[in-house]
């Protein structure tokens, strides 16, 4: 009966340790760009999470002013400015749906605001003098926000509203972000683009 030798056992060893290093070099490689690919997917979704909810209300404003928690009421229905930090867009919005029946308008009161990097919808059940709702969190790693308004056939950095003056024809929103700037147009009701 015929055995190995101790040099033919060695080599084996020795071509079975390459192999398993390499395997486990693989799936390291597959687990770390699994990993990255989850985390920009995760990023994706933010974002289109957060353009939904911008484009719904955006498409939906209304020219109506809504009354704050102290009863006062701002110089126009789109109050809109570039931020790092604090509310950069309110507005009063159409079409809010009642299946439930309750005792509220089909108007809706909403404010998008960058906190701690995180951009936030809040929304109040009545127009006028109601509470704030808990925040909804619709992105994260965000420094800061651009805006920019499409009116008389030209962008500019400003717009002042008034109270019979109608809504810009569109929005143009710039966020810094982890991962660079990314821009978004968003059409407004009274559009003629």
């Amino acid at each position: 009966m015929k055995g190995f030798t101790l040099v033919e056992m060695l080599v084996a060893l020795s071509a079975l340790a390459v192999l398993a290093a390499g395997g486990f070099a693989v799936a390291g490689a597959a687990a770390a760009s699994h990993e990255a690919i989850s985390q920009r997917q995760n990023e994706t979704d933010e974002l289109m999470r957060l353009r939904a909810a911008l484009r719904g209300d955006l498409m939906q404003a209304a020219t109506r002013r809504a009354r704050d928690i102290n009863g006062a009421k701002p110089q126009a229905a789109l109050q809109a400015s570039g931020r790092a930090e604090g509310v950069f867009l309110s507005l009063v919005r159409r079409g809010w749906t009642n299946p439930a029946g309750r005792d509220r308008a089909s108007l809706q009161a909403v404010d998008y605001r960058l906190s701690q990097g995180r951009v936030e919808r809040i929304w109040r059940e009545h127009v006028d003098g109601s509470p704030a709702q808990e925040p909804q969190l619709l992105m994260d790693g965000v420094q800061s926000v651009a805006i920019s308004f499409y009116e008389f056939g030209q962008w500019t950095g400003a717009w002042t509203g008034a109270p019979n003056r109608p809504l810009p024809e569109a929005i143009r929103l710039t966020l810094s972000t982890d991962e660079g700037d990314v821009t978004q147009i968003f059409l407004l009701p009274e559009a003629r683009l």
